[in-house]
């Protein structure tokens, strides 16, 4: 499953209506129209919990390499995390003409500044982060596959525009409720920028640009391919920039007039991104069990951008296929947040999980797909973090019904983070080894 699920699915908003209310109308769901059945009819409702050290295995994983082309929000920095090692993220992007200049040869440059904004960080606010600029040699083609390990270095020119240590802000908006900002609890939603005063040098070469070129996009992009954005390396600390825009502002002047005159390029959505991902897990806590099946840990850990995900095994989830008389209600996996190795106010945890089921194809070959649970919709499905519980839930009601009924292999699930390429996030979860593990709730009804 190379695609990301960033794409949100249809709710089925008439089927999560009945199914909230249905849930919600009693503490117990076995006493729901009891009056209106006869004796003999009863249906009786069960619940078993299966504790994980006994039946649910699981281990951590390197996940997929990741499209990074066009992404919602790029990211940008190094940061050296105490249990999950060291990431680095960066990104080159394009410019759009905003209109169509027309520079004259007694024009002189005043300056070229590049602004990139940013509204999340994820790390500390002490350490500089160490910023360079190229200009790409080569095109960034706006409908080709990029992935994370992408060499955008190797696609820049040597000379660097523009070295910058550059320590992130982190402001805090509690004036406006609009995104759920309170005095108590403020949000981080005031817009930060970096700015980057560039060589003289792409500025010469912008306002040399013919008539012709600067009338054409498609013929500027192919000029001006664009600019690298790189982090450098950190031995401790660092942060994770969400960035949310950027574009570059040429500020010049005309001979005999005292007006400051300007050109601004801009990175559009008709223009490409590319975001490069990097992992150090030379360092992470789990780095000697990464990777080996064999290794039932007390905890496992996921990652965003490409970094971690996790397998799940649970060997007896068709055990129920010689009964007939039965039929799966609900069957939920519940993964506990660990919040005794991590400050999960400091350092969020994925705003959505993703499980995935494990098939095969006509040749035998392992691949991937949703359970048919998410169908009914996205709450039905669940994957939200639940703040106060600090758990992370999903109904596999119908899918476990059909692995009972053969129409599916019961070949586990890969555990993921959402939104892989746009956002920075991990979490650590209570795994196999731990004393409260994974569990699967299962709620069944059993004619008699």
């Amino acid at each position: 499953m190379k695609k990301e699920l960033a794409v949100m699915y249809k709710f089925v908003v008439g089927f999560a209506w009945m199914v909230i209310t249905l849930w919600s109308c009693s503490d117990d769901p076995g006493k729901i129209g009891l009056g209106l059945l006869p004796t003999g009819d009863l249906i009786h409702i069960g619940k078993d919990t299966v504790i994980t050290v006994k039946n649910i295995k699981a281990y951590t994983l390197t996940d997929e390499k990741q499209r990074t082309d066009e992404p919602a929000n790029n990211l940008l920095g190094t940061f050296n995390d105490p249990i999950f090692g060291k990431t680095t993220t960066d990104f080159a992007c394009q410019f759009r003409l905003s209109s169509f200049p027309k520079f004259k040869k007694n024009d002189f440059i005043d300056s070229l500044v590049y602004y990139v904004d940013y509204q999340e960080i994820y790390g500390d606010t002490v350490t500089p982060q160490k910023l360079k600029i190229y200009e790409l040699a080569s095109d960034l083609v706006f409908d080709d596959k990029y992935y994370q390990d992408v060499n955008l270095k190797g696609l820049a020119k040597s000379e660097v525009l523009a070295d910058y240590n550059y320590i992130p802000k982190f402001k805090l908006d509690s004036l406006s409720n609009r995104y759920g900002s309170t005095k108590k609890v403020p949000k981080d939603t005031v817009q930060q920028e970096i700015s980057f005063q560039l060589n003289h040098s792409l500025a010469t070469k912008l306002m040399n640009t013919d008539s012709l070129t600067l009338s054409d996009n498609d013929l500027f992009i192919k000029h001006f391919k664009g600019l690298y954005i790189e982090a450098g390396d950190l031995s401790q600390g660092g942060t994770i920039l969400k960035t949310t825009g950027s574009g570059l502002v040429l500020y010049y002047s005309k001979d005999k007039d005292t007006t400051k005159y300007s050109q601004t390029f801009y990175n559009t959505k008709l223009a490409s991104r590319v975001s490069r991902f990097t992992h150090d897990y030379s360092t992470a806590v789990f780095s000697a069990s990464l990777d080996k099946p064999e290794s039932q840990d007390s905890l496992i850990y996921l990652q965003t951008t490409g970094g971690l995900r996790t397998k799940i095994l649970i060997p007896n989830l068709g055990n129920w296929s010689d009964s007939t008389n039965f039929a799966i209600n609900r069957a939920e996996l519940i993964f506990q947040v660990d919040t005794t190795v991590s400050d999960v106010t400091k350092l969020l945890p994925p705003e959505q999980l993703v499980i995935s089921a494990i098939g095969l194809d006509t040749l035998g070959k392992e691949t991937e797909y949703f359970p048919s649970d998410l169908a009914f919709s996205q709450a039905y499905y669940g994957g939200i973090y639940n703040k106060k519980t600090h758990t992370y839930r999903f109904n596999i009601a119908k899918h476990m019904q059909e692995v009972i009924e053969k129409k599916q292999v019961n070949l586990g699930f890969y555990l993921s983070t959402a939104f892989r390429s746009e956002i920075f996030r991990r979490t650590v979860l209570k795994g196999a080894g731990s004393k409260t593990g994974i569990k699967l709730e299962i709620t069944y009804s059993k004619i008699k």
